[in-house]
């Protein structure tokens, strides 16, 4: 039945190209045969378009739940735009890659002109959902304006029971992480026009004599559209959710992403990275395990003994609560002793999980004492007996973070916590984030800062508190609960990058932590063994993630615990990767924001403000590769199959990346291929051999191509003395491999020098 829908040389070089050709905007159409190669921004913003009275902030948006982390990984930066206070203005607009929403309730009638007037102007726009779409014919009309811009049109109709429905055509697209359900979803007649648009899901529908097709999922040059149901599979009894249609093909599609380089967060000298950090949790809590509970041990002095000291090739950030090391709160000498400890070693990094550990940090945006103090009662331990249903209910409504989420749509109240861990002394800000740094530095060797601020409980901090970590020159981590395994066998488990917070943003880590992997499923103690799953399914078919090894203190408790992060730290020593800092990572992610890329044509461009980030991705890149001699301030490449992975070298601030056909003749011209450590200023001599400046954890694996064939001298230098040296021939596929068994936790220099014919071996 139809019915009515609900329906450094760089920036010279720059500025010379800018006054030559001038800066031309993105929304250019393409140049006509015989025109000077286009300079122009490549513009990665996608603003998303959501609605604070159905969905109250962003992060809790299903476009940052579920459609975030394809946009990022294909280069986007998405950042909000609350319909319900107004329209974006001129200005806001004026760089906009595109435009999402996935709306609740119909916008107001003015969007629809905006947004076409948008679209018109170059952006692209995506409309996902029909709860969101005009529901009046008024509405109707101003829709289709936008929507014909798009390539498609709404009919005001919809199929409501679809027992006469057909699938007419589905492509490549379909199926991504299940199939269509055989009991079609109702949807809405929509019809295309226009060369450029392709439907990837077309229904048809048989009412009598009459037939009515609709593309219920379709993209064009302009943006695109997809239904209700057909995208987005949501479990009926579970709530869990899985990928209909593939949102890394429908969004490179809608958005026009072309050959362009993308900031990667999950790569460095062409490994997959890898790191890790600690959450206090459990500082203080006496060990169970075996060879400790006879001479009653701290958990801390456990992973210690147990998990840091014997991995001096795997950095770990430690983030002490500072209350747990506090006099005032109780804190034993044992816990200071084992933070003095633990900070003396070189590959820790200094870090503070919070002063009191706030686990709902709403609560403290408008702090009112007097709540807290009725909350918590004259014992913190009773506060839920204290605390009347009433009250409770109150709480919950106005603090929802009291809510721990184990899974996106599963949910269970926490009634043993209150609004944080240590509330003896009124909440202060300052001492939350700058004095919890201080107590973490006060244990630490002279000199050794902290990097790293890690957020507690919800993990969900108020913008000024995200500002004040920055102010003082923090980096900040925690949140996003990234896993994909048996029991959430989907990406839209994987959060994004960050989370937006006003004008500040929030890091996510790179996985979920050993505690959700063990609550899950009603308590396993061995569940952070799951991490694995995670960290295969991240990898292939698409590096999605880092390496992120991400458990609490309270892992020095109890054996099986222990024995999962053992099994991980293990499982390193043995994989290709990059060993970084925590707060490294959360430069890196940093960076991704803060990235311009600017088109010089001719299959290059220039790179700025990239901050800590030093990989660049090209996706669809079979028959390509880094054209050396064209391009400023490039380490290296290395390819994982049609992706081509780029090191920029950290030395020059605006490098220039050109590539060209996997003919381009780079011999002679030492690159990096993969290595373990880190590299920044590359120079390359005209005998083929190099000097570099190198820094890293564990021993240096590497290996160079481009090398000419030869005999070459390598030794690695700190600046009183030679640590290590020998000789390596180099043979025709121009590829140098060694090993360097050195210590880089400061930075050393390699030279590889070219040996005369018969030199010294």
């Amino acid at each position: 039945m139809l019915f009515s829908v609900r329906s450094q040389a760089r920036t010279v070089l720059f500025g010379l190209l800018l006054v030559a050709c001038g800066l031309l905007s993105a929304r250019a159409r393409a140049q006509t045969p015989g025109d000077e190669p286009r300079v122009e921004p490549v513009r990665r913003e996608i603003l998303a378009i959501y609605d604070s009275r159905e969905e109250i902030r962003p992060d809790q948006s299903r476009i940052h739940r579920l459609a975030e982390m394809p946009l990022n990984y294909l280069g986007f930066v998405v950042s909000y735009w609350d319909i319900s206070a107004g329209l974006p203005s001129a200005e806001r607009s004026e760089n906009l890659r595109g435009i999402i929403t996935w709306l609740r309730r119909p916008p107001p009638p003015a969007f629809y002109l905006w947004a076409q007037q948008e679209v018109t102007k170059g952006a692209r726009m995506v409309v996902l959902g029909d709860s969101g779409l005009p529901s009046g014919n008024t509405s109707l009309a101003d829709a289709n304006k936008l929507f014909a811009e798009i390539g498609f049109g709404l009919t005001g109709a919809a199929v409501d029971i679809t027992y006469g429905t057909r699938v007419q055509r589905q492509d490549a697209l379909v199926g991504f992480e299940r199939p269509l359900d055989p009991v079609l979803p109702a949807f809405p007649i929509v019809n295309t026009f226009g060369s450029d648009v392709t439907s990837h899901i077309v229904l048809e529908y048989h009412e009598g004599t009459q037939v009515l097709a609709s593309s219920v999922v379709l993209t064009s040059s302009h943006g695109g559209y997809a239904a209700n149901g057909y995208f987005i599979y949501e479990e009926p009894s579970t709530g869990r959710t899985k990928w209909i249609i593939d949102p890394f093909a429908f969004f490179q599609k809608a958005f026009g992403v072309e050959m362009m380089p993308i900031p990667d967060v999950t790569t460095i000298s062409g490994r997959r990275m890898w790191f890790s950090h600690i959450d206090g949790d459990g500082w203080n809590n006496v060990s169970y395990i075996e060879s400790y509970r006879d001479k009653p041990t701290i958990a801390a002095g456990v992973v210690l003994r147990e998990l840091i000291a014997p991995y001096p090739d795997l950095p770990v950030a430690v983030g002490v609560i500072g209350a747990d090391i506090d006099e005032r709160y109780g804190g034993p000498e044992a816990a200071r002793a084992a933070a003095r400890e633990l900070y003396a070693l070189p590959q820790v990094e200094v870090a503070t999980h919070t002063y009191t550990h706030p686990y709902q940090w709403s609560f403290f945006e408008s702090y009112d004492r007097a709540l807290e103090e009725r909350i918590n009662g004259p014992d913190d331990s009773e506060w839920t007996a204290v605390l009347g249903d009433r009250m409770r209910r109150v709480a919950r409504r106005l603090f929802p973070g009291l809510v721990h989420k184990y899974a996106e749509t599963e949910t269970k109240f926490i009634d043993d916590d209150p609004p944080r861990a240590f509330s003896e002394f009124p909440f202060d800000l300052d001492q939350e984030i700058r004095g919890a740094i201080t107590a973490s530095e006060e244990m630490a060797p002279e000199g050794k800062r902290g990097t790293l601020y890690l957020w507690s409980g919800g993990a969900e901090p108020f913008e000024a508190a995200i500002a004040r970590t920055r102010r003082i020159g923090l980096r900040n981590l925690n949140g996003g609960d990234s896993r994909i395994d048996a029991d959430y066998p989907s990406i839209t488990y994987l959060s994004p990058i960050a989370r937006s917070v006003g004008a500040e943003r929030q890091i996510y880590a790179g996985d979920a932590n050993d505690y959700i992997f063990i609550t899950d499923g009603g308590g396993r103690e061995h569940g952070f063994l799951n991490l694995d799953a995670t960290i295969t399914a991240t990898e292939n078919p698409r590096r999605l993630k880092p390496i992120n090894v991400y458990y609490h203190m309270f892992a020095g408790e109890r054996p099986a615990q222990l024995a999962a992060v053992k099994h991980h730290l293990d499982a390193a020593r043995e994989a290709l990767i990059t060993p970084i800092a925590a707060s490294h990572y959360a430069a890196i992610a940093d960076g991704f924001f803060s990235t311009q890329i600017t088109s010089l044509g001719e299959q290059s461009w220039l790179i700025q403000n990239r901050g800590a980030l030093q990989t660049l991705r090209f996706d669809d890149a079979a028959g390509l590769t880094v054209d050396l001699g064209r391009s400023v301030g490039v380490l290296g490449e290395r390819k994982k199959g049609n992706t081509l992975y780029v090191a920029l070298d950290e030395a020059y601030d605006e490098p220039i990346v050109a590539l060209g056909p996997d003919s381009t003749d780079n011999a002679g011209t030492p690159y990096l291929i993969d290595a373990r450590w880190t590299f920044r200023d590359l120079r390359r001599n005209e005998c083929g051999g190099f000097t570099v400046m190198a820094k890293g954890f564990g021993t240096g694996q590497m290996t160079w191509g481009g090398v000419k064939p030869g005999v070459y001298h390598v030794s690695v230098r700190d600046p009183n003395e030679t640590v290590w040296d020998d000789f390596a021939e180099v043979g025709a596929d121009g590829k140098l491999a060694l090993t360097a068994d050195a210590d880089a936790n400061n930075p050393l220099e390699i030279e590889v020098a070219c040996t005369p014919p018969g030199g010294a071996r």
